[in-house]
């Protein structure tokens, strides 16, 4: 079976469907809150929380115009990113250390170079590339040359881009995982366009697929799960109003992560396997609720059967219905009652 292993905890593989709480910076620059996201997200059965490490002058220009609406106030995101940006790149250290000890996976997306050499120094156990930096050459190839797994998203990507940051990364399916993406915020149900995990499966085979979700509430968790992602990443806060950061109004809080992460698991272990044949719990429907070939009216011992000596009635462990050319025409060997299965045995 293919994984894609990751230190101290669970494999990405087929058959589940993990869930990510994308804190990314709605930690507000406070370690203490970040924290406290990873605490209430393991709470809630999340494999892992993820950050974003970038400085708003190394993303963008200073009139860089937002791709997103929010009622946080910027005009722009250099700006909006300068609100988020106040933690410095070591002091991640301590919120890594954290969920170590929680027991929760701690990864991250870098937006830059030094963000991914900081990341070395924390061991950080995989690494995110964000939908925008698809066609980012160089930060995908830093990221590739750790050897640890890559979590690559797609969002606003067409085929051939995502092909050639395949080729960039050099990773292998056992290191690297493809997420389905719409990169709106938040996305409208009518662009989530899920269906794409069954073409990613198809088309960029042998890779795992996931799914980078930006529509609002769960639902995406059980459509996911049920077409076989292996992952779901979802952006996440402890308060849907705390100011600054716009991501929190469009992301789940723990409650919310909680049903998420039940609907992921319910919806892999509901779409199962895809084999044709009995499953072990049809067994007894498989003997009582078919029907068999019966007496319809007491038969003597040498009578001949005709049509209107039989039934076809439950339950089916004696000879199926469609093997009735098999008995018309023979003679019983035996006095049969009315509701009687009738066997080969029976019959000269």
């Amino acid at each position: 079976m293919l994984q894609v292993r990751v230190e101290n905890c669970p494999s990405l593989h087929a058959g589940a469907c993990r869930v990510i709480a994308e804190c990314g910076a709605n930690h507000n620059n406070s370690v203490e809150r970040a924290i406290e996201m990873a605490q209430r997200a393991a709470g809630a059965g999340a494999w892992a929380v993820k950050f974003q490490l970038y400085k708003a002058d190394s993303l963008a220009v200073s009139e860089s115009p937002k791709y997103w609406s929010d009622a946080v106030g910027t005009r722009t995101q250099n700006e909006a990113f300068h609100l988020s940006d106040k933690l410095d790149y070591h002091q991640y250290k301590d919120i890594a250390q954290a969920c170590k000890d929680i027991g929760i996976a701690f990864f991250a997306t870098p937006f830059d170079l030094e963000a991914v050499e900081s990341l070395e120094t924390i061991g950080v156990q995989l690494y995110k590339i964000a939908s925008a930096d698809l066609t980012y050459k160089e930060l995908i190839a830093s990221v590739a040359a750790t050897g640890k797994p890559l979590i690559l998203s797609t969002g606003a990507a067409e085929l051939s881009e995502i092909e050639q940051a395949i080729e960039w990364a050099g990773l292998g399916p056992e290191k690297l995982v493809l997420l389905v993406c719409t990169l709106t915020y938040p996305c409208p149900d009518n662009d989530a366009d899920l269906g794409r995990i069954e073409t990613f499966r198809e088309k960029l085979a042998p890779y795992l697929c996931g799914v980078s979700d930006h529509t609002l509430g769960i639902a995406g968790g059980w459509v996911s799960g049920s077409l076989g992602a292996v992952c779901i990443e979802k952006h996440y806060t402890i308060d849907k109003k705390l100011p600054d950061v716009p991501d929190h109004a469009i992301s789940v809080d723990p409650s919310e992560l909680a049903e998420l992460v039940e609907a992921c698991n319910r919806a892999a272990t509901l779409r199962g396997e895809s084999w044709i044949g009995v499953r072990e719990s049809e067994v007894p429907a498989r003997q009582f609720a078919r029907r068999s070939i019966v007496t319809e009216k007491p038969i003597r011992n040498g009578e001949i059967l005709t049509r209107s000596h039989v039934a076809f009635k439950r339950p089916g462990t004696g000879l199926y219905p469609s093997e009735v050319d098999q008995v018309i025409g023979r003679r019983v060997s035996r006095d049969l009652d009315a509701g009687t299965l009738i066997v080969l045995e029976d019959l000269e």
